[in-house]
């Protein structure tokens, strides 16, 4: 139930918001809840994929992509995680959470998240791939582009994605 909960206080916190631009950073503080934790008492695994959700929900709906990419019959997609696990966070503990798009390419755009504790250190850090998906597969990042008339200003690839890559090509290969 809490998952619905924070959802619907990101839907609602993203209209009244200021916009922001689609490079721009997302920075938040969260508290753990009992309902994040599993049975070793610190934050699950896979709850910080969850918040990171979240955190791509809103910068898509405060940048001004999510609405008109459903009109136009898109979906969001994830496409993997890059993950490192540093530190834990246990329940009720404060933390931060830094996410943005980092680089996008053909068809997949890059977001990169950071969550940090209460005394600035970084817990979790790493990489998501997302894409936009039509009914005909996925929509290239040049189509969103020139529809929705946004022209991000990203960086190069960082050579962790670029290895990552690599290593997903190669994992493929095997499959």
């Amino acid at each position: 139930m809490n998952l619905y909960i924070r959802l619907l206080i990101t839907l609602l916190r993203s209209f009244f918001k200021p916009k922001m631009g689609v490079t721009d950073t997302l920075t938040r503080r969260m508290r753990v809840l009992p309902n994040d934790i599993d049975i070793n008492r610190h934050m699950n695994n896979g709850r910080y994929m969850t918040v990171a959700d979240l955190f791509m929900i809103e910068l898509c709906l405060r940048s001004g992509i999510l609405i008109p990419a459903f009109k136009l019959g898109w979906k969001p997609m994830l496409g993997g995680n890059l993950v490192v696990y540093k530190k834990q966070l246990s329940m009720f503990e404060t933390y931060t959470v830094e996410f943005r798009i980092c680089c996008w390419e053909e068809n997949w755009t890059y977001f990169q998240y950071a969550f940090l504790n209460s005394a600035g250190d970084v817990v979790v850090t790493g990489y998501s791939k997302g894409a936009w998906v039509s009914r005909r597969g996925l929509v290239p990042n040049k189509v969103i582009e020139e529809r929705l008339g946004i022209a991000p200003n990203t960086a190069a690839i960082p050579e962790a994605i670029m290895r990552w890559r690599e290593a997903e090509a190669h994992v493929l290969q095997k499959a």
